[in-house]
Order: structure tokens, then C-alpha cells, then sequence
């Protein structure tokens, strides 16, 4: 189940795109949404902020909350500070899955991903692709699941929407304590130049994330390319008193 300001984005977004809500004309007040959509304002708040991410829509004091596009920019420009934006990003995006298989991780993939060579992986090959821009994929990504975990949920990862750790979490109870990130430039594999629309070699960068429980367990793993020209990765440093 999605969080609901991340139902209430999609929501506002299909409305933009469909008209009911046109390009220069003002939406609802945050206090006029939350009483509309039945959620509280710190919900509204930050459907809000993922709608105007996507430049879907401006705010501004006194001028209120103006629709500027009917369809969310072309090239992705993604904030990463919790796993709930990793859900946002989401909840934009579709997964297209395109191969479900059991692999036994070779020394040079469990490296990568931190697990013992030899274990057993259901690695799900799958390309995001941003609904407004079907021909030109923003990613693709291989998610490696413990076996007992992928089996469980395989039916669901063609028709389902969203991330797969929330599957898991929702299916077994495994929980998402904390994402390990580990980004690189890379060219694009020529195994995959084709399905992302791109040259092989071409600019590109790759970002492995570790899914860890409670336990300090990987249990999910995920290896996205994104070419260069589609995406952009941006990180707030704040300094601490």
C-alpha cells in the first residue's frame, strides 16, 4: 500500500494531465485539497512537492499553486535523502519488466553486491520508463531478491507498480532499515544499448543500492543504468551544530 500523499501526487497528476485542472490556471489552496481529498495538510504538503519536482506546477506566495505542464519533464532530476523518495520517484515511473530468473551470484557480482559468492538470487531485469516519454526508458535495473522472498512476490512484479522492497515489506514483514548507495560512470553494456534506446559505451552512470533489515541483512539488491542525458542525481550536504 502506498503512502497517501504518494496516492494524492498521482492522483493530482492524472488531473493535470487529463485537464481538469489547465496549464496557467490555479489549483485549490492547500487548506481547499485537504478538505477536498480528506487528508491533512502536511499530507497535501507533500504531494504537493513531488507534483512541483516534476514542474508539473509552480508556488509561490500570494500567486498561489499554478499548473505550468501538462506532462512531467523529460529528464529526471532525482533527490535522495530517505526511502520515501526513492517511493516518489516511483510513483511516476513504470516498471516494464522484462526477464524474471534464478542466478547464482559469480565473485564479481557478489562483490558488487555484498553477498556471498555462490548464493542463490532471483534477479528480476526490468526497464523505468517515465509514462509521458515511453520511447526513450529513463533506466535499466536488475533487482537481486533472496530466493524465497522473489518467489513470493513473482507473480506480482509484471502487473504491480512501485518498489519492490514495499512488496516485500508488505508480503513478509521485512522492512527497509536502511538503503546503501554506491554510485560510478560507466559506459552503457552493449547487452542493454538496445532496450535503453542508446549507443553502447555511451555516458552513463550506474548506481548499486543495498537494501538492508533490521538484522544488518541485504536482502534486495538493485543495479540501475542510467544514461547520461535522462537523469540527474542531486544530494544535500547540511552541516550539523
Amino acid at each position: 500500500m502506498k503512502p497517501r500523499y504518494a496516492e494524492l501526487a498521482e492522483q493530482l497528476i492524472q488531473a493535470i494531465g487529463d485537464g481538469t485542472f489547465e496549464v496557467g490556471s490555479a489549483l485549490p489552496s492547500e487548506l481547499d485539497l485537504s478538505a477536498q481529498y480528506g487528508v491533512s495538510r502536511a499530507t497535501v504538503r507533500s504531494a504537493l512537492e513531488r507534483v512541483q519536482d516534476l514542474g508539473l506546477i509552480s508556488r509561490r506566495k500570494r500567486a498561489g499553486i499554478r499548473v505550468e505542464a501538462t506532462k512531467p519533464r523529460v529528464a529526471f532530476d532525482q533527490s535522495l535523502s530517505s526511502v520515501e523518495d526513492l517511493i516518489q520517484f516511483a510513483v511516476v515511473t513504470e516498471r516494464h519488466v522484462q526477464s524474471v530468473t534464478e542466478v547464482s551470484a559469480s565473485p564479481s557480482l557478489a562483490a558488487q553486491l555484498g553477498v556471498v559468492t555462490g548464493s542463490r538470487w532471483l534477479r528480476t531485469e526490468m526497464l523505468r520508463v517515465d509514462p509521458a516519454k515511453p520511447d526513450t526508458p529513463i533506466c535499466w535495473t536488475d533487482v537481486y531478491l533472496e530466493p524465497t522472498l522473489g518467489a513470493g512476490i513473482k507473480r506480482e512484479l509484471r502487473k504491480s507498480t512501485g518498489l519492490i522492497c514495499e512488496m516485500v515489506e508488505q508480503r513478509f514483514g521485512r522492512v527497509v532499515k536502511e538503503v546503501r548507495q554506491e554510485i560510478r560512470a560507466i559506459g552503457v553494456p552493449a547487452r542493454i544499448a538496445r532496450q535503453l534506446m542508446t549507443e553502447p559505451d555511451g555516458h552513463a552512470l550506474e548506481i548499486t543500492r543495498h537494501y538492508v533489515d533490521e538484522n544488518g541483512i541485504v536482502f534486495e539488491a538493485t543495479v540501475s543504468v542510467f544514461p547520461a542525458d535522462r537523469f540527474t542525481y542531486s544530494l544535500q550536504l547540511r552541516r550539523h551544530d
